[in-house]
């Protein structure tokens, strides 16, 4: 028995797999996912998506969002999903000082440095 997997960006659907085991990186914590899973909806924090298929793991850093599970399907909603070999630490590194030193004298603003320090703290575990 499997689950399908499949994860949309506003751009594209970037991943449409069978797995025999998702983990999602919601916004409180992972969630595991295995065939017969009661239907949820929750919201994704920025991390690694996990699938174990017949090829072997897979990795993909997603960028928030949804996601939602039911009749052995898991929908991701996402602003970006990237293969986690094509990220670079020293990239994400960079994001991360450049983010720290954004401004937050205002609450938009801070709400805005808060959210480029978590997108670049979970590229960064990522890349790791």
């Amino acid at each position: 028995m499997s689950i399908r997997c499949v994860v949309v960006t506003p751009e594209r659907t970037e991943l449409d797999r069978e797995a025999e085991f998702v983990a999602l990186p919601m916004y409180d914590g992972e969630l595991g996912v295995q065939p017969g899973r009661a239907p949820i909806i929750g919201r994704l924090g920025y991390g690694v998506l996990r699938l174990q298929t017949n090829a072997g793991p897979q990795r993909y850093f997603v960028d928030g969002g949804f996601a939602q599970v039911e009749s052995d399907v898991v929908n991701v909603l996402t602003a970006r999903a990237i293969a986690v070999d094509s990220l670079q630490a020293d990239e994400a590194a960079q994001a991360l000082s450049e983010a720290l030193e954004l401004p937050s004298n205002t609450p938009e603003l801070a709400k805005i440095k808060e959210t480029a320090v978590l997108r670049a703290r979970g590229q960064l575990r990522a890349a790791r």
